[in-house]
């Protein structure tokens, strides 16, 4: 049930369950570039992208040197929508498709051997980093609430804010903003679909026996 499975980002940290150098499935690292370097656009960056198949249907999946910065799913959007949707993030990037640089990455982030790393590279505004942090957080097969992550990010009036900063992740599915819920346990929005977000809380519940 879903009541079973909330936990609050305290506890999460408290017991160990995920921090910011080995997350939350423990197969993540990840840095953020500098507020200049968001204010830039991207400017200066390679960003290489590529097509790949997820459990979750057709995945973009775009990336610097350093990680991914980039995925989304086109199951519900189409596949032009999810690519121009993140291409748009970063609208001063050099982009070129490569999806065999990228390929030992995805294949580590959907891989359910815990085999590899899979490095990020995010790239947002400082308060957007703090909510995907908090997102990070959030144990595999748990979800927490908007109003929790606020909380946790030390703006508890800020829910509307989270939200924003939850439906504005660049790297869904690794990002685990399809972890956070209303506080009334409804499903909220979802910015690649709904039943995308359901198949990937789905996916983490068999996955983790809950």
């Amino acid at each position: 049930m879903l009541a079973d499975r909330f936990t609050t980002l305290e506890t999460a940290l408290a017991t160990g369950l995920s921090g910011t150098g080995r997350l939350h499935d423990l197969f993540l690292t990840w840095e953020a570039m500098t507020p200049g370097d968001y204010a830039r656009g991207g400017e200066g960056l390679t960003i290489r992208w590529g097509w790949f198949d997820s459990p979750f249907g057709p995945a973009i999946v775009m990336g610097t040197d350093r990680g991914i910065c980039g995925m989304g799913f086109a199951a519900e959007m189409g596949a032009e929508p999810a690519f121009e949707d993140l291409l748009r993030r970063w609208p001063k990037a050099t982009f070129t498709e490569d999806p065999t640089a990228l390929r030992p990455w995805v294949l580590a982030a959907f891989a359910t051997d815990g085999m590899g790393k899979t490095p990020l590279h995010l790239i947002g505004a400082p308060f957007q980093i703090k909510v995907w942090e908090a997102l990070l957080r959030i144990p595999t097969g748990h979800v927490t609430t908007y109003s929790e992550i606020a909380g946790t990010i030390g703006n508890p009036k800020a829910v509307r804010a989270v939200g924003t900063a939850v439906g504005r992740n660049p790297v869904s599915f690794l990002i685990p903003c399809h972890r956070a819920l209303r506080r009334d346990g409804s499903l909220g929005g979802y910015h690649w679909g709904l039943p995308v977000k359901r198949a990937i809380l789905a996916w983490e519940s068999a996955r983790t026996g809950m």
